[in-house]
């Protein structure tokens, strides 16, 4: 069996962090004995009138990956063109892919652009289409796009659509004439890299955050609660990541013990949560939250904003939910420090998102296929 995994968000030069959940259920497909060619077309901003660079390469998961990345200061107006990318993304597929890579099943992640391009191409080429979910503006581009019309045709027609989680189940089912067809398989997270190891006693009090710190994430909602909470307890927050809402705080003055991580690979950030005693999470939106998954695999109990599909990841044996209000964080803070949590059970449950599960999940549904 042959799929061709077709992305727009996927890891590229200027943003290497780009769709890695992607990349992780490619490798998960992988893993499941699919063999699996990637075709990524990104498109990027750049002081460049126009560029277009084109790569291919077998990744560390073994995966033929094959990369075009569109870059211009009027990237904007190139997202927007679905003709264009499409005419780019089609012609590499004839001459550098389908010679050599003739695909069975055609898998596109992200309605649009990608699944819209992975519909057409699986129109011209006859092959049956999958899509994988991950975005929450799906409403407003079906309300809104000029290609809203391609988008109902790409999911109705789709053989499948899977979906990170329940809550997205639910919030796009109005638009099929068959919601049956969605089923949930989560993201994917390392066990091999997440995974167990017992907590420490600490002097003061761990906690964690991790994050891109742009928009939907609330690190103010963290660090006000923490500033009230550490009047009574001693507290040190230890901070992965980069973003300009992540700036903001910076520049105020806190009263606990915070250390600013920066951006940091997966074992690094295993490490802090291993070290940690709670893992924070606060979101105005979350399609799933690998971060929170991860946090989870390593045992770290979380306290995290009650939104979108957080609370199918966090209940009362690992963790807390809370509003997304200071006095709720703050009340939430007293709460979960007095909780006696069965650490290496939160990271046994956790194991449903393991790659080898995921990958066989996906098996499941081509095997129906073919």
């Amino acid at each position: 069996m042959k799929v061709l995994f077709i992305s727009s968000w996927y890891p590229n030069s200027t943003n290497p962090l780009k769709g890695v959940y992607v990349k992780k259920h490619a490798a998960a497909i992988r893993s499941a004995g699919v063999e699996i060619e990637v075709l990524a077309l990104t498109v990027s901003y750049s002081n460049k009138f126009f560029e277009k660079k084109v790569s291919k390469n077998v990744d560390e998961n073994g995966i033929t990956t094959h990369l075009i990345e569109l870059n211009s200061r009027f990237y904007k107006i190139i997202h927007v063109d679905l003709l264009l990318q499409f005419s780019f993304l089609k012609k590499y597929f004839l001459k550098n892919i389908k010679p050599t890579f003739k695909p069975n099943i055609i898998h596109s992640n992200v309605l649009y652009p990608a699944a819209v391009m992975g519909y057409w191409l699986s129109k011209k080429e006859k092959l049956p289409h999958v899509i994988t979910e991950h975005w929450s503006k799906v409403d407003n581009f079906l309300s809104k796009s000029l290609y809203a019309g391609q988008g109902r045709k790409a999911y109705n027609l789709a053989l499948y659509v899977t979906v990170v989680s329940e809550f997205l189940r639910k919030s796009l089912s109005k638009h099929f004439t068959d919601p049956d067809k969605i089923k949930v398989i989560p993201n994917v997270v390392n066990t091999t890299i997440f995974s167990y190891k017992a907590k420490l006693e600490n002097e003061k009090l761990v906690f964690c955050c991790v994050a891109n710190w742009g928009n939907p994430k609330r690190p103010d909602l963290i660090f006000e609660a923490l500033q009230k909470f550490s009047e009574s307890k001693k507290v040190v927050l230890n901070v992965v990541g980069e973003g300009t809402l992540l700036e903001a705080q910076k520049e105020k003055n806190w009263n606990f013990e915070i250390n600013y991580k920066g951006n940091a690979s997966p074992p690094q950030i295993s490490e802090i949560l291993q070290s940690s005693d709670y893992f924070l999470h606060a979101s105005n939106m979350e399609t799933f939250s690998i971060v929170i998954a991860e946090a989870l695999a390593t045992g770290t109990p979380v306290l995290a904003s009650r939104v979108g599909a957080v609370p199918e990841l966090v209940n009362k044996e690992n963790g807390l939910l809370c509003d997304n209000d200071v006095e709720s964080w703050t009340n939430a803070l007293k709460e979960i420090v007095n909780i006696n949590f069965d650490n290496k059970k939160i990271s046994e449950q956790a194991q449903n998102y393991d790659q080898k599960k995921i990958g066989s999940n996906f098996l499941e549904f081509y095997l129906k296929i073919n």
